[in-house]
This record gives structure tokens, sequence and C-alpha cells, in this order.
């Protein structure tokens, strides 16, 4: 999550995104505004708008990277399909439990994790995922992170759009120069 400002009178303290971990292109419809903090209800969010955009195409495995995928997949299902606010209906929590899902820590965030973390979440052991690191979300940040300070004191509308502007810039920019 990136940090926009750490003012508790800031009505957005922050960003939570989601991007494909091998192009590091953001996903439409991930990414989330912080109100007070990283909290898992902004993460089920922005990740069940990616994983309904995915479920459209076709996939049925779903790679997770995510620092704190250890302890925040436990009880995924709960939460999206909460009856007071729930974020799938019936089918698609149907349609999504028929997927393969693997929630995997990223490699640099992995050190830091308890050792059972390390069989059970790491790209390492895990078949098809080639070399991927899971970190590439973190490339992203430091690209958008001299934003920062410019997007602070501006209004919500202007905000949301230059960060979407930059989002998709930073997409096309590394659609078309994969080739270099």
């Amino acid at each position: 999550a990136a940090r926009s400002g750490q003012s508790k009178n800031r009505p957005c303290t922050g960003l939570i995104s989601i991007s494909c971990a091998r192009s590091g292109a953001f996903f439409k419809g991930g990414t989330v505004a912080l109100a007070k903090g990283e909290r898992f209800v902004n993460f089920d969010f922005a990740l069940v708008q990616v994983l309904l955009w995915i479920m459209q195409m076709g996939l049925h495995r779903i790679i997770i990277s995510y620092d704190i995928a250890c302890k925040y997949h436990i009880n995924f299902m709960e939460r999206i399909a909460e009856r007071s606010w729930p974020l799938m209906t019936p089918t698609e929590q149907s349609l999504f439990s028929a997927l393969i899902v693997v929630w995997l820590v990223p490699k640099f965030h992995l050190a830091a994790h308890i050792e059972g973390c390390a069989d059970k979440f790491s790209f390492n052991w895990t078949k098809n995922v080639g070399r991927t690191c899971g970190e590439l979300v973190e490339s992203n940040w430091a690209a958008l992170g001299m934003m920062a300070t410019s997007i602070r004191e501006i209004g919500f509308g202007h905000r949301r759009d230059t960060i979407n502007d930059a989002m998709c810039d930073w997409n096309w920019r590394k659609a078309t120069g994969e080739s270099e």
C-alpha cells in the first residue's frame, strides 16, 4: 500500500492496488483508497473486483501474491460472503470455489515470516510459476511514489483522475516497452 499522507485529518491515507505479478500492469477496478490504514476489507474489495474480471476470462488457476497471504487467506471466503455486505453473489462464490487459487508471499517478504510460511507460501516451491518473485508491485509504487506530495492536497476527484492517469500511463509504457 502506498502512503499519500500520514495525517488523521486527510480523507485518503494511502492506496491498495492489485497488479499482475508477471507484467506489473495495474488491474482495472483493483485500486482502493484507504481511509484509516490498511484493513482486510479494503484489500477484499479490490481483490474481488479483479477476481470477478479474471473469472470472466475463463482462467482456472489464479496465483495471489500478497505480503501477508499466510494470514489474509484464512477467512477470505467467509469475509466475501458476509451477509451484511457480500462482495460476491452466491453464483460468483460457487464459480470462485471451483477455481484453483494459490496464495503466496513475495520472496523478499517471505524472509521476515515464520519458518512454516516458507514451505507453504513460497514461489520457489510452487509449480508453474517460473521464477516469479511476486515483488513487482513494489516497483510500481516506487514509480508512482513521487506523486504522493503532489496529490496530497488536491480534491478527491482530481486525485482519483491523476492516479488513474498515472496508472494507465504505467500500463501503456509497460505494454509498449516490453520488447526493448
